[in-house]
């Protein structure tokens, strides 16, 4: 199976100049954890969670007015959409990655997460464990 069948096509993004508020303010409104961090001229350049939020940017000061780069962690691992799920599964497991941008020729397509890829891995249990 490949991480294009599991992983979400529909990927919020954010601007490494916006504001922990904004970052924020997306993930609530989406009902999500992350955002991808993005610019026109190189495409994923990080990413962003709540976690980086509470932990790295409420230590900076006012979260209206720090920036989304000063607390990203930059240069993320991606995944390229056709990438086997299982190398994708042991890539998170080795850097303890919750979630991964999905990119075709370096264009961000999706995102994948631990959530995404559980439903796979019971089916695939319960079909290496009947007999």
């Amino acid at each position: 199976m490949k991480v294009k069948e599991v992983m979400k096509r529909q990927v919020v993004t954010i601007s490494p100049d916006e504001t922990l508020e904004k970052a924020s303010e997306l993930m609530k409104s989406n009902g999500i954890r992350s955002l991808v961090v993005t610019n026109e001229s190189q495409g994923v350049i990080g990413i962003i969670t709540d976690s980086d939020i509470v932990l790295r940017g409420m230590a900076k000061g006012d979260f209206r007015k720090v920036r989304v780069k000063e607390v990203m962690t930059a240069n993320p691992v991606v995944v390229n959409h056709d990438d086997d799920l299982f190398y994708v599964i042991n890539r998170m497991r080795q850097g303890k990655f919750r979630r991964l941008p999905v990119v075709e020729k370096g264009k961000l397509v999706g995102i994948v997460s631990i959530t995404d890829i559980a439903p796979f891995m019971v089916d695939y249990l319960k079909k290496i464990t009947s007999y």
